[in-house]
């Protein structure tokens, strides 16, 4: 399948091209960028549920379950189409979709937001938000609870690794200006300092709109690998940073 230029996005999707004759499609700018980031089961409707409390909407195609009490926060053409992006990146059908998604966030009355569990699709809206500009809270969880709370609902594997995606956060993170790293634990314990981080990326939460009994998994023996206890440790310290 035809990828495409890297060109500057444009606001118009459609455009003639003298070469070829053909119609290009292009991306769209995404004029305000508010993203919550991580890997599955790693707390990311919980960060959402704090953003809504600030005045953030996230489109949803998904309600609530006994995982996931307050709902999920996701679209599912948005899920669909990071894995298409990590596969195949930019191809006109990937552009198309992504587009879609772009008019959706633009379109809101307010601020809206978006929610990623496939990290390196981030990269791919970094390069269409305007001016490069986005606001990222990234989540994370102790792995072995991530892996556990995983199996329980049936999901043995994943896209991608825990390590993997969390590797990706941190690259992310370092190349992403206005982003924060927040625990899972942080936020279903109210840690002080989780206010503190999303005032940096200008939002005042109400971190009482989540409750602990929400918590569905804790202190898993899941046995991890020694490179993702290093990981752990390394976002562990980026949270520090980011909650000072």
């Amino acid at each position: 399948m035809k990828r495409m230029n890297d060109r500057k996005p444009q606001e118009v999707d459609v455009e003639n091209s003298p070469a070829s004759g053909k119609e290009e499609i292009r991306p769209k700018v995404l004029k305000n960028g508010i993203f919550v980031v991580g890997h599955p089961r790693s707390g990311t409707s919980l960060a959402c549920q704090l953003l809504q409390s600030a005045g953030v909407e996230f489109p949803s195609d998904f309600g609530g379950d006994e995982y996931n009490k307050s709902g999920y926060f996701e679209l599912e053409m948005s899920k669909e189409l990071e894995k298409k992006l990590i596969e195949k990146a930019m191809t006109e059908e990937n552009v198309i979709a992504l587009n879609k998604i772009v008019d959706r966030l633009n379109s809101a009355a307010g601020l809206c937001g978006l929610k990623i569990v496939h990290v390196p699709a981030l990269f791919f809206f970094r390069h269409i938000a305007k001016d490069k500009k986005m606001r990222v809270v990234f989540i994370f969880r102790n792995p072995a609870d991530v892996k556990s709370s995983m199996l329980k609902r049936g999901i043995a594997q994943f896209k991608l690794s825990w390590f993997e995606n969390n590797n990706a956060l941190v690259a992310a993170h370092e190349n992403i200006p206005k982003s924060i790293v927040i625990s899972y634990e942080a936020l279903i314990h109210g840690h002080a300092g989780v206010g503190k981080a999303f005032k940096k990326l200008g939002f005042n939460v109400d971190t009482s709109v989540i409750h602990q009994d929400e918590q569905t998994q804790k202190n898993s023996r899941i046995v991890l690998t020694e490179d993702e206890i290093k990981l752990y440790k390394l976002l562990q310290k980026l949270e520090k940073n980011s909650c000072r």
